[in-house]
């Protein structure tokens, strides 16, 4: 199992914009073959959310993003997210692990 996730800061007044995105997203990533695509707020509810994609392996994963960059829908997508997020003063931290047990 290869797991990328992605995170960052959402300010509240914008959540319910960025979970309409999310959903749009996540239904891009699963069309394009992703195994799962999960959404997470951090428990203190201070503005901070995790996105978890689950994929084969690394392979994998990079069909997949090569598949999703060619989506006509996600290149909007990406520039609503950039905005809601305001991702120059809170820039998305990306991070891969893979399964060892």
């Amino acid at each position: 199992m290869y797991v990328v996730t992605y995170s960052c800061r959402v300010p509240k007044d914008k959540i319910k914009a960025y979970l309409g995105l999310q959903k749009e997203v996540k239904t891009i990533y699963l069309k394009h073959g992703c195994l799962s695509y999960e959404i997470f707020e951090k428990s203190n509810k201070d503005e901070e959310w995790l996105e978890i994609g689950k994929f084969e392996n690394k392979a994998h994963f990079n069909r997949v993003v090569a598949r999703v960059d060619k989506d006509p829908k996600i290149a909007e997508l990406f520039q609503r997210f950039c905005l809601v997020v305001d991702i120059k003063k809170n820039p998305v931290v990306t991070k891969e692990f893979v399964q060892k047990i």
